[in-house]
């Protein structure tokens, strides 16, 4: 078989560069060299197999900007971006730059409206009774609730960019403030009810406490606020969903099981602790203070909550009168309180609310200073991370949901400023830090919400209740209010997600499982804490450690190599080892794959040589997937190239990336291995071996890999 073989192949996207000092090369590479008909090895490459080398660009550069690293690239992309944005920008574009609400007022219709009308009436019906609930839980007064529905729910509307997002207090971060403050303040745990201290010493710990809620909500705001306008969104992404939801299910637990004190009729003591041992301790020890009435009372508005929950499901238009639910066990309470005089029984009666001052939120600004008589910055920062973390967690997961649903793009840096803007809000008016809700963002999508127009409309809902209806709201039994909590904080329970991992991918469900019972059994922090290291604990080892593959050439393809591990049909040339790092090479892994290599060396210097060859010839590395290369990936190249020479092993690369390309120019690697032994694709590279081993007289031969190999519990080198 003297005759020759050639197939001309196409590859978009690679330029053939002429370049005369290859020409000895080109002609090398051809099957029917005469110096390989000498020596009789044209036998050992296959039909089909192409023989053209296609060359390395080397002249061509990729235009990413005339930077020579990534944060100069990035300068010069942000300021080619914003001279566009200059050159091309309108005036309306601009002001809906600044002002978001632009974009969809300028589009905005009466249908558009009565959607939104009927969504953010809904809305604040729902929020007026979760808010003071939720306000309770935080331990700040209960007007407070109200007023973080009102003026952020406004300033969102204008500054947001989620269509359905309801924003106000919700149950997670009050527990947060809760847990946290009543630390930082011990005397405020003496306090069991915001709304009626009395004493002038319970009253000064009461306004401290107050103040540094608000300080928090500020200080939120700013961190808000610097990770949008900064464009650091993408530090969320580093939370794993099940991070999110293992800590999403023990904070929903640990906050009903504070709530069934007010539904039993019993205080206990708890100081600042949220652990559940100690809460199941607390009820057991004070059961014989049960109050029947309360019970009873607080039970049944639970069925009835539980009953609006899912009614939808015995009659679908019923979906429209669910978001009543919290508002009718109120009504129920009241009509209770009202008629019945159940506040005013021979025993004592039920516990109510208390005082509910009406009227917009007073201006609270001038507390943003922080005093001697309160916590210090520094006291207050390690809350406010936590809180913030939480609350970017659930509003960015809920949005991009919704966004998701219902077809539109959600711009996530500007959502984060948003969300800033109206924690700034409310830190002018008397509110503590609010967010986005799971429960009501779902009840204004089903309502049909089509705009924030719908939260522009829920604001002032809750504006016409702080102004006329606080008075009715004062003499609400608080079981209807512990009742409601324990309902809505339910559906955050994700069980189904534990399920779920434990089906699909145990490691995160041990992510999970840390996350909730970090919350449930220590702290809320701690919970978190543990969650967030363990899922960066596995980052970094999976990053530590990567995938890899030894390539063979599928059999019935001339130029397809993948791994042998999954192709069992793959073929493998003794002498050659085709390898391949799926990831980037940086000082995390360099290790790794140094010790890996090594193995792999022995290993296949021993098959190769039960296979007929002399030794391993030729490490040909698939650089395809490996897009980015810091210092100590360089180092490890450089390295690689003087071991593999110290054993007789010629090392050539496969289709380096550009950008590592122009890495590799700072320490003249490609002279250093020599640009011949680098090339377009790792077929190139393996014909390129074959040549170079025929020309040594050496006759190649394809072999069948994953049957011939030994495995690690055959060979002593594994």
């Amino acid at each position: 078989m003297q005759n020759a073989l050639s197939i001309v192949v196409v590859i978009v996207g690679v330029q053939r560069v002429p370049n005369p000092a290859m020409s000895a090369r080109r002609k090398s590479l051809n099957v029917d060299s005469p110096e390989i008909e000498k020596r009789d090895c044209s036998s050992s490459f296959e039909p089909g197999i192409e023989s053209e080398r296609l060359f390395y660009p080397w002249e061509h550069e990729v235009d990413e900007g005339s930077g020579t690293d990534e944060l100069t690239r990035l300068f010069a992309k942000a300021k080619k971006s914003a001279l566009k944005a200059v050159q091309d920008w309108t005036v309306l574009q601009w002001i809906g730059f600044f002002l978001p609400c632009v974009r969809w007022l300028k589009s905005y219709t009466t249908m558009l409206f009565v959607f939104d009308l009927i969504a953010g009436v809904s809305v604040g019906f729902m929020v007026v009774p979760q808010g003071i609930a939720y306000a309770s839980s935080a331990g700040v007064p209960s007007v407070f609730g109200l007023y973080g529905a009102f003026l952020p729910c406004i300033v969102y509307s204008l500054m947001g960019t989620s269509r359905q997002l309801s924003v106000g207090p919700v149950a997670v971060t009050s527990l947060l403030i809760y847990a946290n403050l009543q630390s930082l303040i011990p005397c405020a745990s003496s306090i069991s009810n915001p709304n009626t201290v009395s004493t002038p010493e319970d009253i000064a710990c009461q306004n401290t406490y107050n103040d540094a809620a608000i300080q928090v909500a500020f200080i939120v705001a700013c961190l808000y606020t610097a990770i949008g306008l900064l464009r650091m969104g993408w530090i969320m992404k580093f939370l794993s969903h099940s991070v999110i939801s293992g800590f999403m299910t023990g904070a929903a637990v640990t906050i009903g099981i504070g709530q069934v004190k007010y539904v039993l009729g019993y205080s206990i003591s708890m100081g600042s602790s949220t652990a559940l041992q100690n809460y199941i301790q607390q009820y057991a020890a004070n059961i014989w203070q049960l109050r029947w009435q309360e019970y009873i009372m607080g039970i049944t508005c639970m069925f009835v909550l539980v009953f609006f929950k899912y009614m939808d499901r015995l009659w679908k238009p019923l979906k429209y009168i669910r978001s009543f639910g919290p508002l009718f066990v109120f009504v129920i309470g009241i009509g209770a309180v009202y008629i019945g005089n159940v506040d005013k029984l021979r025993n004592g009666g039920l516990a109510t609310i208390g005082n509910i001052p009406a009227g917009l939120p007073p201006w609270t600004a001038g507390i943003w200073s922080f005093t001697d008589s309160g916590p210090s910055f520094t006291a207050l920062m390690p809350t406010c991370v936590v809180v913030l973390f939480v609350d970017l967690l659930e509003s960015t997961s809920i949005a991009r949901a919704l966004a998701r649903k219902n077809g539109y793009e959600l711009d996530y840096n500007r959502e984060i400023v948003g969300l800033g803007l109206a924690n700034f809000a409310g830190a002018m008016s008397s509110c503590y830090s609010t967010t986005g809700s799971f429960s009501r963002s779902a009840v204004a999508d089903n309502a049909g919400a089509k705009t924030p127009m719908a939260q522009f409309v829920c604001g002032w809902v809750v504006a016409f209740v702080l102004i006329f209806l606080t008075n009715f709201f004062s003499r609400v039994p608080k079981n209807i209010l512990g009742s409601i909590i324990i309902v809505s904080v339910s559906s955050l329970v994700e069980y189904e997600q534990a399920i779920y991992l434990w089906k699909v991918n145990k490691t995160d469900l041990l992510v999970w499982l840390a996350a909730c019972s970090g919350v449930l059994f220590y702290s809320v922090e701690v919970g978190l804490a543990i969650a967030i290291g363990l899922a960066v604990l596995l980052v970094m080892y999976q990053a530590a450690f990567p995938h890899t593959a030894v390539l063979g050439r599928l059999s019935n393809s001339a130029n397809v190599y993948r791994n042998i591990k999954q192709y069992p049909d793959a073929q493998m040339i003794p002498g050659i080892l085709a390898f391949r790092i799926d990831a980037p090479l940086f000082y995390g892994n360099v290790k790794g794959l140094e010790d890996r290599i090594e193995r792999l060396i022995m290993k296949y210097s021993n098959w190769s040589k039960a296979q007929g060859a002399e030794r391993l010839e030729f490490l040909l590395l698939d650089m395809t997937p490996i897009h980015h290369v810091d210092s100590m990936g360089l180092h490890f190249l450089e390295d690689l190239v003087f071991s593999m020479r110290a054993k007789g092993i010629t090392l050539v690369l496969a289709n380096p990336n550009h950008k590592v390309v122009r890495a590799w120019s700072s320490i003249k690697l490609p002279e250093l291995l020599g640009k011949d032994n680098i090339f377009v694709s790792i077929h190139d590279a393996v014909i390129f071996a074959q040549q170079r081993l025929s020309e040594k007289g050496i006759c190649t031969k394809t072999v069948s890999i994953v049957s011939r190999i030994p495995s690690s519990s055959d060979s002593k080198v594994i």
